[in-house]
């Protein structure tokens, strides 16, 4: 049972951005928003519940990691498509594009080589998520599409981002 708590919690983060993709279709996006929030949650407790839980699994990284790439890949480039690149054409979507590639591609970076480190080697496609939502909401479209290919790019370069992984929780440890 231990072992699938963190899995149900992935499965969470993959419906919920399953759900605002289909709400921002309908033009409901301050709910996709809300349900975009709701898988960084999740995202957030899967590996919180995995490591306290010593529950970690090569099918839970990869569960974890598609999850990720529909909830901060592909439903944040959705809305910042309708919200604001549409009006763009063929760049707005070449961008959306561009961005699902560089989450596609820091996702499987991530299993392949960094998975076990404590720091983040690109930028985290969650915090890459809630920066394309605030670029599609708040800045006009070719300001949202230009801060869109950085970062994409940011999430696909050398740079170190910090981690909470290291963070395992002395005070559950203290138990």
């Amino acid at each position: 049972m231990k072992k699938m708590l963190p899995n149900l919690f992935t499965l969470g983060n993959l419906l919920s951005g399953f759900v605002a993709i289909l709400l921002i279709s309908k033009q409901q996006f301050e709910i996709s928003v809300l349900l975009i929030t709701v898988g960084l949650v999740c995202d957030f407790l899967d590996g919180y519940c995995a490591r306290i839980l010593d529950a970690t699994s090569a099918l839970g990284k990869e569960l974890d990691s598609l999850a990720d790439l529909i909830t901060f890949g592909v439903a944040p480039a959705t809305l910042a498509y309708f919200v604001s690149l549409h009006e763009i054409h063929i760049f707005g979507v070449a961008c959306c594009l561009f961005y699902v590639c560089c989450s596609a591609i820091r996702l499987a970076r991530f299993n392949v080589e960094q998975s076990h480190m404590t720091v983040f080697v690109g930028m985290p496609t969650p915090i890459s998520a809630v920066l394309c939502i605030l670029l599609a909401i708040y800045v006009y479209p070719l300001v949202a599409m230009v801060g869109m290919i950085l970062i994409g790019i940011l999430m696909v370069s050398p740079f170190c981002f910090p981690s909470l992984k290291k963070v395992k929780s002395e005070a559950v440890e203290d138990f």
